[in-house]
């Protein structure tokens, strides 16, 4: 799953650099293993503090911003994070999101972090939904942080989809839509898997009973 992840970041995000931060423990050599057999960076850091992970990743590789996709997503649309970067340098944020009911489909969104943000929060908290979630602190203290929400293009946004995997029906489905779609190609863009949903509801009901989408 991750592999299929990465190829498709590296394919769509040019030359931006790949990084799979993961932690220090032992149960994640497996992906410190898979990274140097794929030739992909890899930092390792605290297993529990996810932020500082993120923190000391940037520092490391000279990163001022760093674009955050989830590990179990891995129909993340790589048009969403050039999309943040090119938005971004327009007009610097410290947050800009598109996980949200207006942005990208769920498990196909990311979002783009100032290191200095970062480095801000973690110095004056400690809470554990902070440190390993890194995000919900922008959305609690808004009005310390330049932030920017970032709307999909219309024929994006479909908050009833959710392309993460949390549960065994989410990698089913998965593998469905790649089963259904490999004969056009390792990278098909996030506008034919929204097709393919809705020309084959029965594959969009395998875990419609199991997201409700973003909160936000």
């Amino acid at each position: 799953m991750l592999q299929r992840q990465a190829e498709r970041l590296r394919e769509g995000i040019g030359d931006l650099p790949l990084i799979i931060a993961t932690s220090d423990d032992r149960s994640d050599d497996t992906l410190g293993h898979f990274c140097g057999k794929q030739g992909i960076a890899c930092f390792r850091g605290p297993l529990k503090d996810v932020m500082l992970r993120f923190i000391m990743c940037a520092r490391e590789h000279g990163l001022t911003h760093v674009v955050r996709v989830g590990g179990d997503d891995p129909l993340i649309d790589p048009d969403c994070c050039t999309w943040l970067v090119r938005l971004h340098r327009e007009e610097p944020a410290d947050f800009l999101y598109a996980s949200h009911r207006e942005g990208w489909p769920y498990g196909c969104a990311a979002e783009l972090i100032g290191l200095d943000a970062l480095e801000r929060i973690h110095a004056v908290t400690d809470k554990t939904l902070y440190l390993e979630h890194t995000i919900p602190y922008f959305f609690d203290h808004p009005e310390a942080f330049s932030i920017r929400k970032v709307r999909s293009p219309q024929r994006l946004c479909r908050p009833d989809l959710a392309f993460t995997v949390d549960f065994a029906e989410d990698l089913e489905l998965i593998r469905a839509v790649f089963h259904e779609l490999r004969d056009e190609g390792d990278f098909f863009p996030l506008e034919r898997v929204i097709r393919l949903m809705d020309e084959k509801p029965v594959i969009r009901a395998i875990n419609r009973h199991l997201h409700t989408g973003f909160d936000r």
